[in-house]
């Protein structure tokens, strides 16, 4: 297909707000483990991915593209938990940019199976991940203020004799193991288009947006199982917030309008110059939804190594644009 550079950086700028967006309404409430949650924001998901199919004349179902979305899920079921051991903002940097560098690693490379995509100058892509990931490093030390969240209703406070109380900051291992988990996420989300891409190359549809269905199915799939093996875990007993609900869905709905985006970016843009930008920023815009909003980084020194790391980020990303202009 013909591809354009303005469209793509378009589809790129609205997935980086979108993504960066997209938990914004669960924040307000008591997610605890989080099962719940992303069970209803893989189906809030699906319901895009069933508006895209039909709207793209209903083509062929891939079934190596469910892969897509079983990573999506697996990593999904781990976010809440991260969240509240390193905040939104940090967790968010965190994966993105083990995300960053995986995804484009795939591609530069041609790792598993993936066409290998090199940029018009190799060094300015090199040294543009390498700011990427230097930014990372000054988000890990970064200490969040836990937010007070609106608490379940009365009768489904009480789970396994105990009560919800006001947050606490997290002790030094939930902080630890957070930030493994982010790597771990990362990965995954890292991963996320290779399905798709090995699928292209072995002569299935060329066009992306039209796997997103076949991601969304397997994303449902995995999701429902995670859920109906944490409910059988707590004994039929699992926490269910019901003002939850209806967030879920709204994020699911916003993470699959970004995904919608990210595949069209990748298919103008290429996946070296588009998977960097999408992968890393929306941890910019999280960040400012953590600092003006939800008020969980506070403190000079915290502010400080933010705004390094996202000067870092941007640097990078800006340079890994630059890489694919032919000078």
């Amino acid at each position: 297909m013909d591809q354009n550079a303005v469209y793509g950086g378009v589809m790129a700028f609205s997935a980086i707000v979108l993504y960066g967006s997209c938990y914004l309404p669960v924040r307000w409430f008591e997610a605890k483990d989080g099962i719940f949650f992303q069970w209803l924001m893989n189906i809030g998901q699906f319901l895009v991915g069933v508006a895209v199919y039909i709207a793209c004349d209903c083509p062929p179902f891939e079934p190596l593209s469910m892969l897509t979305g079983v990573q999506f899920a697996i990593g999904n079921g781990l976010t809440v938990f991260i969240m509240d051991g390193v905040g939104m903002a940090v967790g968010v940097l965190l994966w993105n940019t083990v995300c960053c560098v995986v995804g484009w690693a795939i591609s530069r490379f041609g790792l598993f199976g993936t066409p290998q995509s090199v940029p018009y100058n190799n060094l300015l892509n090199i040294i543009g991940v390498i700011g990427v990931c230097i930014g990372g490093a000054f988000f890990a030390p970064i200490r969040h203020h836990p937010m007070k969240v609106r608490p379940a209703p009365a009768q489904y406070l009480i789970e396994d004799g105990e009560k919800t109380s006001t947050p606490k900051y997290p002790s030094t291992s939930r902080r630890a193991l957070s930030i493994a988990l982010c790597l771990f996420v990362g990965f995954l989300y890292g991963n996320m288009v290779t399905p798709i891409n090995y699928a292209i190359a072995n002569g299935a549809n060329p066009h992306m947006h039209n796997h997103f269905f076949a991601s969304t199915v397997g994303s449902l799939f995995t999701s429902t199982f995670i859920f109906a093996g944490y409910g059988l875990y707590k004994k039929n007993r699992p926490f269910i917030n019901p003002e939850l609900a209806l967030p879920s869905l709204l994020s699911g709905l916003i993470y699959g309008a970004a995904t919608c985006c990210m595949l069209a970016a990748i298919e103008h843009l290429g996946q070296i110059i588009a998977y960097p930008i999408i992968s890393k920023s929306p941890g910019v815009v999280a960040s400012f939804w953590a600092v003006y909003l939800f008020k969980e980084i506070r403190g000079k020194n915290n502010f400080l190594m933010l705004i390094v790391g996202i000067t870092a980020t941007i640097g990078g990303v800006i340079i890994i644009s630059l890489s694919k202009v032919p000078f």
